[in-house]
């Protein structure tokens, strides 16, 4: 495993990656809402959903000030607009996203369950001195989940593409994340799931790549089915 190919950079995807994500934006505003005790017989998660997908460009741009407080407010005031819709009272998002923080940020979370090959493979990965970076098409949560699962501390860098303005498979995204730790394409190497986002946008940049599908039980380029198997990925040929 030692040989010449061993990366001085791995970047991560995370979603799918290193943590399972499962959130259904409409589904899990009934759910906090449920959780709230604030649920009429016709709660509509539908009409969460629409009104989440109409101002998700207002969604991107304020991911780009990283201010927590900022985002806070943007949830607070789409809650008041669903509940309101709901003929309930406005007042009551305090409770939705406060709700909302229980259910997505305390383990066991209801959005988010790490794999358990993921803090083995970080361990051994650090103790061969390679630096390690996330780079994912993800919010400004992604920090704070990856805190959650005490995995924050394994990277030198957490890229998260709204906190960026651009997302993979654009290069710009991983380019970031090389500049930032001065490292060249051709020695840094990312794992990922999505064969465009994660394959295209990498090689796009010049480093080598794997895929993850944990379906699989094969091993063999480009897949690997755990991450128990990337130093298996770092000697395949680019």
């Amino acid at each position: 495993m030692m040989g010449s190919n061993l990366p001085e950079l791995v970047t991560f995807d995370c979603a799918q990656t290193l943590i399972k994500v499962d959130w259904q934006v409409g589904k899990f505003a009934v759910e906090c809402a449920r959780h709230a005790k604030l649920d009429p017989p016709d709660l509509s998660g539908e009409i969460y959903a629409s009104l989440f997908y109409a101002r998700r460009s207002t969604f991107h741009l304020l991911n780009l000030t990283r201010e927590p407080v900022v985002i806070k407010q943007f949830w607070l005031q789409l809650g008041r607009d669903w509940l309101v819709q709901q003929q309930l009272e406005p007042e009551l998002s305090e409770g939705l996203l406060e709700a909302s923080e229980q259910l997505a940020y305390t383990i066991p979370s209801r959005l988010f369950e790490l794999y358990p090959d993921v803090r083995p493979c970080l361990a051994r990965l650090k103790a061969l001195q390679i630096k390690l970076a996330v780079v994912s098409n993800w919010d400004i949560s992604l920090h704070r989940v990856l805190k959650l699962f005490d995995l924050y501390d394994y990277f030198d860098l957490v890229i998260a593409s709204l906190e960026e303005g651009v997302e993979k498979p654009d290069p710009k995204l991983f380019q970031i994340a090389l500049n930032g730790l001065g490292i060249s394409p051709a020695e840094a190497f990312h794992l990922g799931d999505d064969l465009v986002d994660d394959m295209q946008g990498a090689q796009a940049t010049g480093m080598r790549v794997a895929l993850i599908d944990r379906q699989t039980s094969h091993c063999e380029p480009p897949y690997i089915s755990s991450l128990d198997q990337i130093e298996e990925a770092f000697q395949w040929n680019p």
